[in-house]
């Protein structure tokens, strides 16, 4: 198999499984942040105050939403919560309309505040889809209770394809679905490429050399090659001057007993071998004359 193939099917079988493994336990991808709710924000914790509402883009402006210590109980099963009821809010402007949208319903529960409970919502109704919403401007807001608001903001329905692509992209990422679904196409791609590719590559042909060819051998002198003198034997060899008229020197030179049987404590000199030489000449006339 050609190696594009096999590591395009090596590579789309890391993103399924990987892809597999995190959509399965609902872990998300480490290296993205999850897309899961924060914790909420508030921007205001009391009775009474004053509010700014402003309309800003890309994102819608919800209003504030307004949470009350309480429990989620209805024991006289109205269909209303019980902490809610005695709630008593308002928002006004100058022209004395009021944007309090009272939440009570049991179907209006929400767990994202321990120990608080959810109560309404300012300038934004989300029951009614047409109703009043907030101008911008300057708002009292006056309550008879301690409560929390958190303002919330929705994202923009008339936004562009591609952002919305991006996100669903990002998203994906974060839970494993972008792998899964990427290495469906990728492995496909990784069969057609071993079908069609061929695993024998073309080789440039070779360029063959005509007549004869020259060896060269670089000879290093190093210092195992070199003599006594610390230069290479090659340049020591031929600039030592030799003496060849001079008689070589025989037995032992250093001291001791030579090889015919004398003691010589001081060595063998050039005398003593002209005497032993002279004596071996006559030793040889003596014998032909004999």
């Amino acid at each position: 198999m050609h190696p594009l193939s096999n590591a395009i099917l090596a590579i789309s079988a890391t993103m399924m499984f990987v892809g597999i493994i995190f959509m399965g336990t609902g872990t998300p991808v480490p290296l993205f942040d999850s897309q899961e709710e924060d914790e909420v924000e508030f921007v205001f914790s009391g009775l009474n105050t004053n509010l700014t509402f402003e309309q800003n883009e890309p994102k819608i402006n919800n209003g504030w939403a307004i949470y009350s210590f309480g429990q989620y109980l209805d024991d006289d099963g109205d269909g209303y919560w019980d902490d809610c009821g005695i709630v008593q809010i308002s928002l006004l402007n100058e022209s004395g309309v009021s944007y309090f949208y009272p939440q009570c319903g049991n179907s209006t529960q929400r767990e994202d505040v321990p120990d608080m409970i959810y109560v309404g919502q300012l300038c934004y109704d989300p029951v009614d889809e047409n109703s009043s919403r907030c101008t911008d401007g300057n708002y009292t807001f006056e309550s008879n209770v301690f409560v929390k608001l958190s303002q919330e903001f929705e994202e923009n329905p008339d936004r562009s394809i591609i952002s919305g692509i991006i996100d669903w992209f990002s998203d994906g990422l974060s839970t494993g679905r972008t792998l899964l679904c990427s290495s469906i196409p990728l492995l496909f791609l990784g069969l057609i490429s071993a079908l069609l590719l061929s695993d024998e590559e073309d080789e440039a042909p070779k360029k063959k050399r005509g007549g004869p060819t020259a060896e060269w051998r670089a000879y290093s002198l190093s210092g195992q090659e070199r003599g006594g003198d610390g230069r290479p034997k090659a340049f020591s060899r031929h600039s030592e001057k030799k003496d060849i008229f001079r008689k070589p020197r025989k037995g032992n030179v250093r001291g001791g007993v030579h090889k015919s049987g004398g003691l010589y404590l001081d060595g063998w000199t050039d005398a003593d071998s002209d005497a032993a030489y002279k004596k071996k000449v006559e030793n040889r006339r003596n014998r032909d004359d004999s």
